[in-house]
């Protein structure tokens, strides 16, 4: 019997508003600190508590987000041990949400934009710490609002599993910006006291700053260098509550526990401790604790749980992974964090105990979970030691349909017989609160084309398989409303609707409500994010983790604030593919078409060449395809050879149209395989092998 790889954790590092260092973190879960006024900007009108920023980490606000992630990284590294050379080897994961809005008046604001644009993207911290160290692993970045930084162990732990790197470092940034501050005030999120996570008279959280960095190996290599193992990601899973974009739902958070018990083959009695989400908002903290209840079966006294935003704020995109660093020190110093602040446990999250004080870690793993707005539950299991996984047997990946919305039209496509591309597409159900933008109706439009005409049962398989998603400026107008409200009639001008709609993952979110979609959604970013979406959704598929899934991507021209020279244009689109296994009506072989395969080359801030792609292809194929096409070349390009070009546009909708077009001429005969390249500035570019599906033996 074969095993898979593991994926163990070699090392931490933190820069957070307790401090700077592990240590500084540790020691600051046991006493918290003081929320003061922001320093970057006037707070009065807001009538907060404060914010928690990191401090003694001044200099410009521009490098800010790369600062910080600099510190961690320089930490973690060093704590795993890892020389020059296997750090280049390393794959590397930013989750973030607000990495660019910090700088608002070059953001949305009417001053010239800095050079390049780079540090006005969320990618930007990634592309420098990558080329300053040299990565070649795989790359990818995150923004699925709050449950980011678990959506980016999830990621990292399959790159280690599907044997893609052995080293990847996870890593997640946020800081504090007024426009954010401003959105969830105008939620009424934000506490005026102090974040008292499961109090009877909870109101909410103090915002906060800072990032961390996870070094996620594989046993074997962690093992064969003489790593010290700190503790090993066990499991995962996630899940979309499906049922309102603000208000969490337990059935959703529930879904996404079962799915981490299941992975990492663990019984509910097997976890010591619960790491919450826990805002101290009414409704999120409720939630949770009934999930706790539904899943994991608490004794009379609850489950030992604790919930470090009482000492550290919400961190945003970057908070689920600084949760998980409190699970690993916890394991490793055998301890618990407490649950800080005064007041009386509400009656009806009984099912949680709070761990006061300082109190031995029980014995089992820990279960580490985060939430985001839209329903986006991810959850990660914890363990002391790595646990032997039997290797999944490889399934094939078949390309199935395709749902394709413009301004101006819906269209479906579909490239196995099944498909009935006469059928009407499904609306789905009416989401009034708040009521979708100009993206979501077209994400939701396309999921609506693809649906009507699957098999029910297919259908059934994608819903419950997820949705993942890229795009490459997200959802940037609602953050630019938002900031010209504060700059036109200050905080009562900010509507909470837009920030609601303001979150890259927002898009995926709320098609996922509309349709009913209860697996993962994710959002990648960048030129490429929807490509990733593709090949990421493609390992579930292939690991046997789902039978089918929806991957996409959108854009649309309202939300590229910035417009450089000579730009190629960006349509308001969004397109979205249905990919199964082989197990769906014994479709005969050649009837659909098949992703055989793919490679990355690392994240950049300028695009790859076609020098590159041909050595990627050579490594990729077995012997010459039949057709190259190339997306996001720098135009003009006289080296390409080969490669068909791709028409240029911008977004991420145009990578997912180079594939489109190799995709239809494999399945209507004119290639037998062919392998397409997806580049462009501040990404990772991705190269996808498709052929004929070929005969396999029963066997």
């Amino acid at each position: 019997m074969t095993h898979e790889p593991t994926a163990v954790i070699t090392g931490l590092g933190c820069v957070s508003p307790l401090g700077s260092g592990v240590e500084r973190f540790w020691a600051g879960l046991f006493t918290g600190c003081e929320p003061h006024p922001p320093t970057g900007f006037d707070a009065t009108a807001m009538r907060v508590v404060g914010v928690l920023e990191v401090p003694d980490h001044d200099g410009p606000r521009e490098d800010r987000p790369v600062r910080l992630l600099r510190g961690a990284l320089s930490e973690a590294i060093a704590q795993a041990g890892l020389d020059s050379v296997r750090i280049q080897g390393a794959g590397l994961v930013l989750a973030s949400t607000s990495a660019g809005w910090h700088l608002p008046e070059q953001a949305f604001g009417g001053q010239a934009p800095t050079d390049g644009h780079g540090p006005l993207r969320k990618e930007w911290p990634a592309v420098v710490v990558a080329e300053e160290l040299g990565l070649t692993g795989p790359c990818a970045v995150l923004s699925s609002a709050c449950a980011s930084s678990t959506g980016a162990v999830a990621w990292a732990t399959e790159r280690i599993r599907a044997g893609e790197a052995e080293v990847m470092l996870v890593a997640a940034v946020d800081v504090v910006t007024e426009v954010v501050l401003a959105g969830f005030r105008s939620m009424r999120l934000l506490t005026k006291r102090r974040c008292r996570p499961f109090a009877a008279d909870r109101d909410g959280f103090v915002l906060a700053e800072g990032a961390t960095v996870v070094v996620l190996e594989s046993a074997v290599h962690a093992a064969r260098r003489g790593a010290v193992t700190r503790a090993a990601v066990t499991g995962w899973g996630a899940s979309s509550d499906a049922g309102h974009l603000t208000t969490p739902a337990s059935e959703g958070i529930a879904r996404s526990m079962r799915a981490a018990l299941a992975d990492a083959a663990c019984r509910p009695e097997d976890i010591g401790v619960f790491h919450a989400h826990a805002t101290a908002s009414p409704a999120s903290d409720l939630a949770e604790a009934r999930a706790v209840e539904e899943v994991l079966s608490p004794g009379p006294s609850g489950v030992p749980t604790t919930a470090i935003k009482s000492a550290i704020g919400h961190t945003e995109g970057a908070a689920g992974l600084f949760t998980l660093a409190a699970a690993v020190e916890g394991l490793s110093r055998n301890e618990v964090p407490p649950v800080l602040g005064e007041g009386i446990q509400d009656p009806a999250t009984a099912a949680v105990q709070p761990s006061r004080g300082r109190r031995a870690h029980p014995a089992g793993s820990a279960l580490v979970h985060a939430s985001g707005f839209g329903g986006a539950n991810c959850t990660v299991v914890i363990g002391r030691e790595p646990a032997a996984r039997r290797a999944p047997q490889p399934v094939p990946v078949h390309l199935i349909a395709a749902g394709r919305s413009r301004t101006e039209d819906v269209e479906a496509v579909g490239w196995h017989p099944a498909f009935d591309v006469r059928s009407a597409p499904l609306p789905g159900r009416q989401l009034t609160t708040p009521r979708p933008d100009r993206t979501c109706q077209l994400l939701a439009a396309s999921v609506g084309a693809l649906l009507g005409g699957l098999p029910e049962e297919w259908r059934s398989d994608c819903l419950n398989g997820g949705l993942l998603i890229g795009t490459e400026f997200g959802q940037q107008h609602h953050h630019a409303r938002m900031h010209a409200a504060l700059r036109a009639r200050g905080i009562r001008g900010v509507d909470p609707l837009d920030f609601a709609l303001s979150t890259f993952n927002t898009p995926a979110s709320a098609t996922s409500v509309i349709h009913g979609i209860r697996g993962r959604t994710e959002t990648y970013l960048g030129a490429t994010g929807a490509v990733e979406a593709l090949v990421s959704g493609a390992r579930s598929v292939r690991s046997g983790q789902v039978p089918a899934i929806l991957i996409g991507g959108y854009d649309a021209p309202e939300n590229r604030l910035r417009v450089p020279p000579d730009s190629p244009p960006l349509p308001a689109a969004a397109t979205v593919i249905a990919l199964g296994s082989p197990r769906h009506g014994g479709a005969p072989v050649g009837a659909s078409v098949e992703l055989a395969g793919h490679t990355r080359l690392p994240i950049a801030s300028r695009p790859a060449g076609p020098a590159a792609l041909d050595v990627a292809v050579k490594r990729l194929c077995a012997r010459p395809p039949a057709l190259l096409v190339a997306g996001g070349l720098e135009e003009p390009d006289a080296e390409a050879g080969r490669w068909t070009q791709a028409e240029p546009a911008a977004g991420a909708v145009a990578a997912l149209d180079a594939h489109l077009l190799a995709i239809r001429r494999i399945a209507d005969g004119e290639a037998q395989d062919a392998v397409v390249a997806t580049t462009g500035p501040y990404c990772a570019t991705i190269l996808v092998h498709y052929r004929r599906p070929v005969e396999r033996s029963a066997g």
